[in-house]
């Protein structure tokens, strides 16, 4: 009997033939590629009109806030976002679905957010924020519609408030100032913001139920519907290896949108080698340090008979090669979040199901000579009790091994789980989203539309304050707080704690490497010590590229004398009132960043404005676009435990597969799935049309046939800008195809396709 055949239609120009007999076969659909059965067509995306309705049917629609108080009127008048709080009390929320399928609510969620991300661009269209259209402001109209929050009122650091987008008083002439016409009090209620918060917690259900498994076994639901089982479920985690590697052994099905690769494809993925490479090319490549006086804390820790051998190692990389060391170091972690105790409570009732723990763990790394990272020793939580310290020493066993090490594995989840907590929180929403979102308030409020510097800034905020203003309200108090391992209270003075501490010009990536130990000119290309540090070979070369560009961009306004051109810039009382903007506290309606630049010279001028593309163009697309490979595999990097740490090494010592098993979010369906899907939300690769490339390609065509020595200059300083980008490509896959893992991980993130213009997601 001939083996059948299924066709799985992935969109309505293709369709992949499933055999079970033989390989995947793509070919174009004619009538009759849709399966008679709908229950073999997998849905990658909810309809929007059905799962509208559903919400309709389900009760889960948004519904008008009630009426507001005078106090929160008044709030409200200083800052809209404020209204969140209230949306999201229990009374004002819709009750959350009773069961669903893992899967289901897998596109729920994808759907949802795809609306919130759409309403909250429609506001910043129609608010006049971010137009479709510019209207032509002059800058005393924009620095009135421009206005800074103050953190108190919300929780976040200085970003854009959205209610100051008022009409002004009438001036000399009698006119009104332009600006939105939206009023105030209709800001969240017309468009429904506030209550789109709520909207996202609410599909996740309280009992998830695997239907389609049970009913036709798991290879046949794997056929019809695609991954709906629990990925978090099991007792080992090779049940969960084997949940997230199924379609690996199978050529007779076609990966959905919810199969894209992971870490956890991997058959090593547990390994040291593995687990150190993150921290040159993963999703945070960019916090590791020299390790300063770590490697003595650790040398002088070393007291059970099992480390010496370690301890020797430690003490001989100490004598001889002292740069070698590395750490990644969270021990600042209490301090940050103003709390001793990182643990938050989950579940209903009086008494909660349980706590979430967060560590401030520090691991040291040795890198070799012919680079390879290696993990020496890691300090599980560095807590403020020097006795309740415990530090672990790698035994530097096989590969197969360290499988077995459960100890040794349970302490690099630890460093995981807190390197989670920095990439999301510092390095990537502080870092990117919101000390941009800062330079763009400040610049529209002080740079008129037809500066140069503004000229220069403005394509690369493309949906930046709009995805931000989601972010704020949705997926940090939605999302992300909710399975960390600190109350929400903490979470937020965490994250305005890394922004105050936020070093603008010490983050410059020449300043920045030199800073954290790695060389910057020819040794860090050459020597093969740096081979594996892909990341850094990347970020400066690019960093160089956007700094030339800039600095031929504003040569035409400043000139070519350098005396000239550093008297031009601190005579520029635009770019000057920049700065002081950028530095000026909250009180004074600033961005509160001490460390931005004074801007006194020509050179300071353009190493600031290339930061600001940097921020929004590669450095945020080198921390992006990686997360759903890196974090979608829940288990390779938790974002909280969810037991206490050990408080001594023999306890440590005694750890077993089942005490790994207990502290992962294993069996804890709703924080496995907010943890495993929102890297997929954010992971989108950016489109050709939203590339720093295309950008530049733009530049060049649009002043390609202007006449005057203005245009002609910048169509030269463009092209010249897209060569260096196209010519990346190469280079930068040289640098991938230099590291050990290459054969396995591709490291192409900051390639021209994947480099995306500005924030876009």
């Amino acid at each position: 009997m001939a083996a059948q055949v299924i066709p799985i239609v992935l969109n309505p120009g293709s369709a992949v033939v499933t055999n079970p007999s033989g390989p995947v076969v793509v070919r174009k659909p004619t009538e009759g590629d849709w399966p008679a059965d709908v229950e073999k067509v997998p849905i990658p995306a909810f309809d929007t009109g059905v799962f509208i309705a559903e919400l309709t049917n389900e009760k889960l629609l948004p519904k008008k806030l009630p009426e507001l108080t005078a106090e929160e009127r008044s709030a409200v008048d200083d800052n809209p976002e404020v209204l969140l709080e209230k949306a999201r009390l229990a009374e004002n929320r819709p009750k959350p679905l009773k069961e669903g399928t893992y899967r289901g609510t897998q596109l729920a969620i994808t759907k949802v957010y795809e609306l919130i991300e759409r309403k909250y661009g429609a506001f910043m269209d129609t608010a006049n924020f971010e137009p479709t259209m510019p209207s032509p402001l002059t800058p005393n109209q924009k620095k009135m519609f421009f206005v800074f929050t103050d953190p108190v009122s919300d929780n976040y650091p200085p970003h854009l408030n959205l209610g100051a987008n008022q009409l002004e008083p009438k001036d000399s002439a009698g006119a009104k100032e332009q600006g939105s016409k939206l009023d105030k009090d209709d800001i969240f209620s017309a468009l429904r913001l506030a209550q789109l918060t709520i909207l996202l917690p609410g599909l996740i259900p309280d009992n998830f139920i695997d239907q389609a498994k049970a009913k036709l076994g798991h290879e046949a639901a794997y056929v019809a519907y695609g991954s709906m089982g629990r990925p978090d479920q099991g007792t080992t985690l090779a049940e969960v290896e084997e949940y997230n590697n199924y379609e690996s052994s199978k050529f007779w099905y076609q990966k959905d949108i919810f199969d894209l690769p992971n870490i956890g494809n991997l058959p090593d993925w547990y390994s040291d080698a593995r687990f150190a490479q993150q921290y040159f090319t993963g999703t945070n490549p960019t916090t590791i340090r020299q390790a300063g006086n770590w490697p003595q804390t650790f040398i002088d820790a070393a007291i059970h008979p099992r480390d010496s051998r370690m301890k020797a190692k430690i003490s001989e990389r100490l004598q001889n090669s002292p740069g070698s060391l590395y750490v990644q170091d969270y021990s600042y972690f209490r301090t940050a979040a103003g709390t001793q105790e990182l643990r938050c409570a989950y579940g209903g009732g009086d008494v909660p199901a349980g706590f979430r723990y967060s560590l401030a763990s520090v691991c040291l790394f040795n890198l070799t000579d012919s680079g390879t990272l290696e993990p020496l020793a890691i300090l599980i939580d560095s807590v403020k009790n020097t006795d309740g310290r415990v530090f672990i020493y790698n035994q530097e066993l096989t590969v197969e091994e360290q499988r077995h090490d459960w100890p040794w594995r349970y302490a690099k989840t630890c460093v995981q789980a807190s390197d989670w907590i920095q990439h999301n929180i510092t390095v990537h929403l502080c870092r990117t989203h919101l000390v941009e979102e800062a330079v763009i308030v400040a610049a529209n409020r002080t740079l008129p539309q037809d500066h140069d510097v503004y000229q220069l800034l403005y394509p690369h905020w493309l949906k930046t304050l709009s995805l931000n203003a989601a972010a704020r309200n949705v997926l940090v108090p939605s999302v992300i707080a909710p399975i960390m391992g600190m109350p929400p209270q903490n979470v937020y003075q965490f994250l305005r704690s890394e922004y105050k501490a936020y070093d603008f010009e010490g983050s410059y990536i020449p300043t920045d490497l030199k800073s954290r130990g790695f060389p910057t000119g020819n040794q860090l290309y050459d020597d093969p010590k740096y081979h594996n540090y892909a990341w850094a070979r990347c970020i400066h070369g690019m960093w160089y590229k956007i700094r030339q560009y800039v600095q031929d961009m504003l040569v035409i306004k400043y000139g070519t004398d350098t005396a000239a051109a550093n008297q031009a810039v601190r005579a520029d009382d635009w770019v000057q009132a920049w700065s002081r903007e950028m530095r000026a506290p909250v009180e004074e309606q600033g961005a509160d960043l001490p460390t931005f630049p004074q801007l006194e010279s020509f050179d300071a001028l353009v190493d600031c404005v290339t930061m600001c593309i940097h921020i929004a163009s590669p450095q945020h697309t080198s921390v992006n676009y990686l997360q759903n490979y890196y974090q979608a595999f829940v288990v390779n990097k938790p974002p909280a435990l969810y037991q206490p740490p050990p408080t001594t090494i023999d306890e440590l010592l005694g750890y077993k597969e089942s005490d790994l098993v207990a502290a992962l979010p294993m069996n804890h369906p709703q924080d496995w799935l907010l943890a495993s899907h929102i890297p997929y939300l954010l992971s989108f690769k950016p489109g050709d049309k939203e590339s720093l490339i295309i950008y530049a390609a733009s530049k060049y065509h649009v002043y390609k046939y202007k006449e005057g020595d203005r245009a002609q200059k910048i169509k030269v300083a463009a092209a010249r800008f897209y060569e260096a980008l196209a010519n990346s490509e190469g280079e930068f896959k040289g640098y991938g195809l230099a590291t050990d893992d290459h054969q396995t991980i591709t490291y192409d993130v900051l390639s021209p396709s994947w480099n995306a213009v500005s924030i876009l997601i």
